[in-house]
Order: C-alpha cells, then structure tokens, then sequence
C-alpha cells in the first residue's frame, strides 16, 4: 500500500526525512552490488553444481609447497602472444568455412597454423 502512495503523490513521500534516509541506505545498498541478482544466481550454480573452495581440489598453498607442487612457467603456454590451439576445428567447422578452407589457400594455411590437428597433445 505504501507503493501506491508514493508512486500517487512522490514529492510529499520524499519530503518525509524518514522516507528520504531509508531511501539513502537502499542507495547505497544497491551501490555495493550486495543486492545483485548475480550473487543469488551463484549461489544457486554453487549449489546445483557442487563447487567447493579451491583447497579441496588443489590444496592450500603451504600443503602445495610441502610436495613441492610448485607452478612450472613452461608448461604455461597461454597469455599474450601464445594462440590457442583449435583441436580438429577443420572437421567440425560451418560448411561455408569448410568450403573457403578448400578453394582459398591462405585461409587453409591459417587454419592448419592454429589447429593441432595431427599433433600429440602435450
């Protein structure tokens, strides 16, 4: 009912000091994001998928450094200048790309530099 009231006559609503910091505190509420429909919606993915902390799958850093599980930089080849290998992308791809790939030479070179069609996987 108070809705109806406020949407009927909204400048006497807000001029009530009261309406005005409760309507402050939602504000700043909804600023934080703690009101987000996007936490409610992971919460429910977490649950569903069973998803846990980080520890349960990998354990905690000083768990990782007792078996010397350490990060191996080499075996890392993502990030800024390093493409990501499509695995047997020429099969699956649209039959127009398909065709491009078998009329136009430079388009079937490329895309034969980007898969790792052929190659052992590491």
């Amino acid at each position: 009912s108070w809705q109806l009231v406020a949407s009927a006559f909204p400048i006497a609503f807000l001029s009530n000091p009261f309406t005005y910091i409760f309507l402050r505190i939602c504000l700043f509420l909804e600023a934080t994001g703690l009101a987000s429909g996007a936490w409610v919606l992971a919460a429910i993915h977490k649950k569903i998928a069973g998803f846990q902390r980080d520890e349960v799958y990998i354990g905690t850093a000083e768990e990782r450094a007792a078996k010397k599980m350490g990060d191996n930089d080499d075996n890392l080849h993502l990030g800024t200048g390093h493409m990501v290998k499509l695995p047997g992308f020429d099969e699956h791809a649209p039959q127009s790309l398909k065709e491009l790939f078998k009329s136009d030479a430079s388009v079937r070179e490329y895309l034969e530099s980007i898969s790792n069609h052929g190659e052992e996987q590491a």
